[in-house]
């Protein structure tokens, strides 16, 4: 009886140090794999903004028992919000594990907003304060411009207002500007003219003392000329202050644009025209010089700008100008391809002086329509 009892003790020792000798092993085990464990330590800061250059690897502060096999590569950071990495990392073990983290990407950045600082309109006249406006911004999203304040097209002034835009982010952008409403200018009807007409297109025209009014706008070209006394003596304040302003506005995109030549009196031109006819002959130097009385530059209401040859088309200024130069009220004179309405080559520097509201119909969205062509009138020499 005595044996049996002692057997059954050693079975039991023997069942315990076995149990021990497992879980001994299992603790070692256990700890020695938690010691050779991946660890991945990220940098606690993980924003970036929109467009920024980061790689795969910038935030990996450090890699305990592993080593980053994955590439390093450049991240696309140019959608707003989080954004997944995924690397691969070869373990103390030979395996390869795919290890990911998030990062926030933010814009913090404000649009930016392409605007004239000053319109204007005649009263009664609405025109669309949004036209060739637009917002820009780093996420390259579209973004709506609004007008912020009160304004009335039929009440003459000035109005301070504003043009606003908002990305998605809520960065939002104010651009102050004018909208100016000038008085309405009244022909008087029973003015005392040379003559009246009506154009090929019905606009009502008249000529007092030699010069001619289609549709209240100044005309001189190869058809219709000024008299020899008609003399402003300089560009006129409402043109100068316009181009002044469309000038400043060129500057500050980075463009350099300056008045090669202003007014011109009818002797001025004289002399410019014989010289050209001198060098030429006069059938060329019809095609790109006005005889005298028929220059608007004595009108004071246009001018040439930089280079007054070809060499001015096709600079950034000049494309700019073609662009923009509507906004101010000014027209491109003799567009490109429009010789047989104007009379004149392409002069990409010659500008003129017409009002918001007529240069916008003739911009056209960038197609130029001719005074000419507008009016329904002709500009040929009578000789």
């Amino acid at each position: 009886m005595k044996k049996k009892v002692n057997n059954k003790k050693k079975t039991i020792i023997i069942i315990s140090i076995i149990i021990f000798v497992f879980l001994l092993l299992g603790i070692s085990g256990y700890l020695f794999y938690n010691s050779k464990k991946l660890k991945v330590n990220l940098a606690s800061d993980r924003i970036v903004n929109i467009n920024d250059e980061v790689y795969n690897t910038d935030y990996i502060k450090s890699v305990k028992n592993g080593t980053i096999v994955s590439d390093k590569q450049l991240v696309d950071t140019s959608i707003v919000g989080k954004k997944k990495i995924v690397l691969k990392i070869k373990n103390y073990f030979n395996n390869i594990e795919k290890y990911t983290y998030d990062i926030d990407i933010v814009d913090r950045e404000e649009p930016s907003i392409d605007y004239s600082d000053r319109l204007s309109t005649t009263e009664g006249i609405e025109i669309d304060l949004l036209d060739g406006v637009k917002a820009n911004d780093n996420s390259n999203e579209e973004i709506d411009v609004t007008v912020e304040g009160e304004y009335d097209f039929n009440t003459i002034g000035e109005y301070e207002l504003y043009y606003v835009a908002k990305d998605s982010s809520g960065n939002t952008t104010k651009e102050k500007f004018i909208l100016e409403v000038i008085k309405k200018k009244e022909v008087a009807q029973n003015i005392s003219v040379d003559r009246t007409f009506t154009t090929s297109k019905g606009f009502k025209g008249y000529t007092k003392n030699g010069i001619t009014y289609i549709d209240g706008v100044l005309i001189v070209n190869k058809t219709y000329s000024i008299p020899s006394t008609y003399y402003p003596g300089d560009i006129t304040s409402e043109t100068r202050s316009n181009m002044n302003r469309m000038f400043a506005d060129a500057k500050a995109l980075g463009l350099n644009i300056y008045l090669s030549s202003g007014f011109r009196s009818y002797n001025t031109q004289k002399i410019i025209y014989n010289n050209y006819v001198s060098r030429d002959g006069k059938e060329m130097a019809d095609t790109y010089s006005a005889r005298p009385g028929h220059s608007e530059h004595q009108t004071g209401l246009a001018f040439d700008v930089n280079q007054i040859n070809d060499t001015f088309i096709g600079t950034p200024e000049a494309n700019w100008l073609s662009d923009n130069a509507w906004k101010y009220g000014f027209i491109l004179r003799y567009p490109k391809g429009k010789t047989n309405e104007t009379g004149y080559k392409y002069e990409s520097w010659h500008f003129r002086y017409v009002g918001l509201e007529l240069a916008k119909k003739l911009y056209n969205d960038g197609d130029w329509i001719t005074l000419e062509n507008y009016f329904g009138i002709t500009s040929k020499y009578s000789d």
